[in-house]
């Protein structure tokens, strides 16, 4: 479901139950397009997150935690200027539409009481947060600017006035009177229950509905007694649900949607369904993972570039090693050559283009052996031993080579994989190892301050034992190389790039070795696959790092394994 009209009314109606004469306390931007406000309200601090990125636009209440950047952008030092302290007067909703009003009394540079309206547009690549002075409707600043280069219908900058997006001439849903009269004007078209035709006459009455939220009115609107009165009565039912929400994640495969309250069309579709007690809460469920893979292509643009333009490289190269790997195999063939025309050399006339002569080796076959008619015999024979001394030469250099990037591609395609799972603040450790590694150029450092490596995430198992779970190589080496005693159980994912994953106890139960398993499976390139993958599992002892390996890389022997589905289902420390 997208965040239309409906949801967003239900989202108000949650925000205002929450923040309403709340205390704007902190602000941040944790991300390019996205606030972060922190609220206090009823002795309570929350954290309201309101986001204009293009595909996941949003207003809510989260429990994720962020970390902002040293140097706050312009846009939060203006809000911080206008907002620090202020009181939430009000919540509202622009009829059915995307648009959030949040109406917000500060006091100005003199002491006067002034009233502001920060504006949360929801609407895909569109999406914006402006802040307005409710005096003069004059515009203080936007997340986004939009010049009239961009949108000739309306300017979003500095001390222009606010005009709100295109407004389509059409009744707000949650109006019961405007529910009624629809019932009145259209029975007639109504009481048929045509699919169809019941579709077109809600997109073109209605406003604020999107896709699903369509096709669930009209299923409910022609699923009833064919008559006016139960027809509104579906209408009104449907619309007093949306009143107290019951949040709803339904999930099939790999598609994944949500609803403000349970869908029927959707549940007839055979998607499992997950509720929670707020909106928010589903929120933060349906797009934390898919808003921090975003984040992490954003951050993490320049290195992914790097990281595909060698493993582009590799590939090819792989390709070209093994060409020649094939090429060497006639190295045997020339070498008989040799001994052959070595052996039957009175045989062989001067000049001649090629020879016929018996292979002693193969029950005197003949076998055809190709000369150079400038050379003399014994000059033809020299070539093909050269020949053959060259292809047996290149061989071991050739394997060595093919291993070596094998080994690198390998080591590359773990660090994208890294990047699948990685949260915004890993970057950085792996941004160190790749100019450590030589694909990036090394950036000048102060000697008194040596990059900071973050030690990954600790688990707490069912048991209370501590699992630590490394997410780049750094770390992982960190974990395993200096953190973990020699009798700590060791995990990692069988013959795939993942996570090292440390058990901190000497005598771990089954019961978390199979939770650590699955920890170690989540965080690999395994992923959420829902299947059952294989885990090895053995003491910090048996793990050995050799010398001059890449990060991450290790050996280890006396491993058991285990089959597990990954999930990451721990809390955290």
């Amino acid at each position: 479901m997208s965040f239309d009209g409906i949801f967003t009314h239900t989202v108000v109606f949650e925000l205002k139950e929450h923040l309403l004469s709340g205390r704007i306390t902190k602000i941040q931007q944790p991300f390019a397009q996205e606030l972060l406000l922190t609220v206090r309200a009823f002795n309570h601090n929350y954290s309201l997150l309101l986001s204009a990125n293009p595909s996941y636009a949003r207003v809510q209440i989260t429990e994720v935690k962020f970390q902002s950047p040293a140097k706050p952008s312009n846009f939060v030092m203006t809000l911080r200027k206008h907002l620090s302290g202020a009181i939430i007067k009000d919540i509202s909703q622009i009829k059915n539409d995307r648009i959030i009003v949040f109406q917000l009394q500060n006091r100005d540079e003199l002491g006067d009481t002034q009233t502001l309206f920060l504006y949360v547009e929801i609407m895909n690549r569109h999406s914006n947060i402006v802040l307005v002075r409710q005096s003069d409707q004059k515009i203080i600043d936007a997340i986004k600017h939009i010049s009239s280069n961009q949108d000739r219908y309306r300017e979003l900058l500095p001390q222009v006035s606010y005009k709100l997006p295109p407004q389509q001439n059409l009744q707000n849903p949650f109006d019961a009177f405007a529910r009624e009269q629809f019932i009145k004007s259209h029975q007639d078209v109504l009481v048929k229950q045509n699919v169809a035709d019941v579709t077109n006459l809600i997109k073109e009455n209605f406003m604020g509905l999107g896709k699903d939220s369509t096709k669930e009115l009209v299923t409910r609107l022609t699923t009833t007694k064919a008559n006016a009165d139960a027809i509104l009565k579906s209408f009104n039912q449907m619309f007093k649900q949306l009143q107290q929400p019951q949040a709803t994640i339904y999930t099939k495969q790999q598609q994944q949607t949500f609803t403000p309250i349970p869908y029927q069309t959707i549940q007839a579709q055979g998607f499992i369904d997950q509720q929670f007690t707020t909106l928010s809460l589903m929120l933060d469920a349906f797009y934390h993972d898919r808003a921090r893979k975003d984040r992490v292509r954003q951050q993490a643009d320049n290195l992914l570039q790097v990281i595909k333009r060698n493993l582009k490289r590799d590939r090819t190269k792989i390709k070209r090693l093994q060409k020649d790997l094939q090429k060497t195999e006639s190295a045997d063939q020339a070498r008989l050559r040799g001994e052959l025309l070595t052996t039957f050399m009175n045989q062989v006339p001067k000049g001649a283009q090629s020879i016929t002569l018996e292979n002693y080796y193969d029950n005197n076959k003949p076998i055809a052996i190709t000369l150079q008619p400038e050379l003399s015999p014994s000059q033809n024979a020299q070539k093909y031993f050269k020949t053959y001394q060259k292809l047996k030469n290149s061989i071991a250099h050739l394997k060595e080579q093919l291993n070596l990037t094998q080994q690198e591609k390998e080591y590359l395609e773990g660090i994208l994989a890294q990047l699948e799972y990685a949260q915004v603040q890993d970057i950085a450790d792996i941004t160190v190892e790749l100019r450590q590694q030589g694909y990036l150029k090394q950036k000048q450092q102060n000697k008194k301050r040596p990059a900071k490596i973050h030690h990954g995430e600790t688990f707490i198992a069912a048991d209370g034992t501590q699992i630590h779970v490394g997410k780049n190589n750094l770390q992982n080496d960190y974990l395993t190389t200096k953190f973990a005693d020699k009798r700590y159980t060791w995990l990692h994912i069988k013959n795939m790039p993942g996570s090292h994953v440390i058990i901190a106890d000497f005598k771990p139960s089954p019961e978390t070795i199979k939770q650590a398993a699955q920890l170690a499976a989540f965080y690999s390139k395994a992923g959420q696959n829902k299947a059952k993958v294989p885990v090895d599992y053995t003491l910090v002892k048996h793990v050995h790092k050799p010398n001059g390996a890449k990060p991450g890389f290790v050996i280890y022997t006396d491993q058991k394994t285990l089959m597990v589905e990954p999930k990451q289902d721990l809390p955290q420390k």
